[in-house]
């Protein structure tokens, strides 16, 4: 039988430009081709992932089953929320999962996995011998950074192991670097198959000892980061020399980016990985994101230090309990991957933690705040440009170790990674932990294991769903902050210069070579296309601003206020003076502005009536 041709209705686009000198970037997807005869006239991936996007999935083992035994590969997929492009997946068993990324249909439900358990799910190679859940983008580790954090701290998933109740586990996840499974389209060359080549897959076990069983599952947050975005990183090989080989990475890359050293003695008896590129530092310049990426069964743990301008990277096997930190996996299981995020990116919200707590450096500081709940926890609540808390299905966290141990310096750290979004604190909890103890009465399950709390430093970034981190920043008139948007932080950092007199030359925005209230208005109306009185920033000046405003309890109380507060006039304080300057504005509820010239518009005797109706009545209410 002669197979129809497949005829593709999407057409894809490519963006960005690398950080290296000009390589040959791709202008498009791959031609999509099944030389296999899969599929149907029509059937074809969807959006190819030529920007950073990120997924929530749940990986869940069916109640009852048995740590590698019985049931063990019954699991239930899930991906409740992904963006800016859907992911999906075409195969799980226990601790693997083949990931996939732009669904042909993203509305669709049948183009996901079944929300329900499934035993060795494999479309193509099994039942469902159909499933759209295949028609996507493979990940792929010759395009990109792939990252996986667990979104977890500590899980009772009701398994048994050896035949008694697990308990509490921690979870280890990463892609990996090896033979990946499952159908789908091959972002490297269009292929539909089943895996191969660069596919590489999703890969978890049990935090510590584990009594043999090797992989497990847990729920992880994704991300991946294309090369031709312009994202610097690679894969990299196990040690065999002191030459590191990069086996995929951006183009481009100087060989001599990465390299093996022997800490005690030989490489042969555990090699120490050092990442280092030319003209960046890593004491200031960015983050060094690291993972584990060998193939087999043994779950790993990778940490990245910075040392010397660049980065010392550890990768130990995860039941290891030496806490000196000395012992390192033998050369041919120490794979990993890296990817550098410079703190210039382009909508970064992150930056280095220290482990007491103090942020070391950051972007983005205006859209995150960072608590140190107690030994080995912090709390890291985001925003959105507006103001607004983000919540778990608004984006994920990428999680890196980046403290060190033993003498001063000498390693990178020991610890291990995660959080779980807490809605009761609008917070991302991160945890580190090291294994401290095995066959501990303090052990939450049955391998015995204590799993504790510990400071580390770290590095995060948060991929926003909506708007995610690009490579490179381009520089914002008004975005004082340099965090990629305008935000309250700069018309409060703008107002302050403007309070101080200072005629600071990088504040003045009409080039008059004064900063004063002129400067503000090109920001409100101009740069910002809003108006004053647009409290929460989102382009209106209505009631809901009158009742943010009023709900912070600044009103005429003689307290600094900042834009978000009711100052919209630029004098620290919220009083009637800021309702002048509103209402002389005429914008309310007339919803987003053009751009047009920074020039008040008159108030109309309407507008002043309202205005003093609206505080009249919202200051009855307090």
């Amino acid at each position: 039988m002669v197979r129809k041709k497949l005829r593709f209705a999407c057409l894809y686009s490519c963006l960005g430009a690398s950080l290296w000198a000009a390589p040959q970037l791709q202008a498009a997807a791959p031609e999509p081709s099944d030389p296999d005869g899969k599929l149907e006239v029509g059937q074809g991936p969807g959006i190819f992932p030529t920007t950073v996007t990120g997924a929530n999935v749940n990986i869940a083992p069916l109640p009852g089953g048995e740590l590698n035994g019985a049931n063990q590969n019954n699991l239930k997929v899930t991906c409740p929320s992904a963006g800016p492009i859907k992911w999906t997946e075409s195969r799980h068993n226990e601790g693997d999962v083949a990931m996939l990324i732009g669904p042909q249909n993203p509305d669709d439900p049948t183009f996901y996995p079944p929300d329900d358990f499934f035993d060795d799910y494999k479309p193509y190679g099994g039942q469902p011998d159909s499933a759209n859940t295949a028609l996507a983008w493979r990940v792929n580790r010759d395009l990109g950074a792939l990252m996986a954090t667990v979104r977890h701290n500590g899980v009772d998933q009701g398994i048994l192991a050896n035949g008694s109740p697990m308990g509490i586990t921690h979870g280890v996840a990463y892609f990996n670097s090896g033979f990946g499974q499952g159908w789908g389209f091959r972002m490297s060359d269009g292929v539909f198959a089943n895996g191969g080549g660069p596919s590489a897959d999703l890969q978890m076990g049990v935090a510590g000892n584990d009594g043999g069983a090797g992989e497990a599952s847990f729920d992880v947050a994704t991300a991946f980061f294309p090369y031709e975005q312009g994202w610097l990183g690679g894969w990299v090989a196990g040690a065999a020399d002191e030459l590191g080989v990069i086996t995929s990475g951006s183009p481009n890359l100087p060989v001599e980016v990465a390299s093996w050293s022997a800490p005690t003695g030989e490489i042969a008896d555990g090699a120490l990985g050092h990442i280092k590129f030319p003209g960046i530092d890593s004491s200031k310049d960015g983050m060094l994101f690291v993972a584990a990426s060998n193939s087999d069964n043994n779950t790993r743990i990778a940490a990245g230090s910075p040392r010397a301008g660049g980065w010392d990277v550890a990768v130990r096997e995860d039941n290891d309990s030496d806490q000196t930190g000395a012992t390192l996996v033998v050369p041919n299981k120490s794979d990993y991957q890296f990817l550098y995020v410079p703190y210039t990116a382009g909508n970064l919200v992150g930056g280095h933690v220290l482990g007491d707590g103090t942020v070391h450096k950051a972007a983005g500081t205006s859209r995150f705040s960072l608590a140190r709940r107690s030994e080995g926890e912090y709390a890291i609540s985001v925003k959105d440009v507006g103001g607004n808390t983000l919540g778990e299905n608004d984006g994920v966290l990428v999680l890196s170790v980046a403290g060190t141990v033993g003498a001063p310096g000498s390693l990178p750290d020991r610890s291990f990674m995660s959080y779980e979004y807490d809605e009761a604190a609008k917070a991302f909890v991160v945890q580190a932990r090291q294994l401290t103890e095995t066959n501990s009465p303090a052990s939450q399950n049955v391998f015995g294991d204590k799993l504790a709390l510990t400071n580390t430093d770290f590095y995060f970034a948060f991929v926003d769903f909506k708007n995610p981190l690009t490579p490179t920043s381009v520089a914002v008139p008004g975005d004082f902050d340099a965090d990629g948007q305008l935000s309250a932080a700069d018309i409060d950092a703008l107002s302050a210069q403007v309070r101080a007199g200072s005629n600071n030359a990088a504040y003045d925005l009409n080039a008059d070579s004064k900063v004063n209230d002129d400067d503000r208005q090109v920001w409100i109306v101009n740069l910002k296309k809003t108006y004053s009185g647009d409290a929460n920033l989102d382009l209106q000046f209505d009631s809901g601003d009158f009742v943010e405003v009023f709900q912070k309890g600044k009103y005429e109380t003689g307290g600094a206020a900042g834009w978000g507060e009711g100052d919209w006039n630029g004098d620290a304080l919220f009083d009637s003076g800021d309702f002048v300057s509103a209402f002389q504005m005429g914008g309310y509820e007339k919803g987003p502005r053009a751009a047009v010239a920074a020039v008040p518009e008159p108030a109309s005797f309407s507008m002043m009536v309202l205005a003093g109706l609206a505080l009249a009545g919202l200051a009855r209410r307090r």
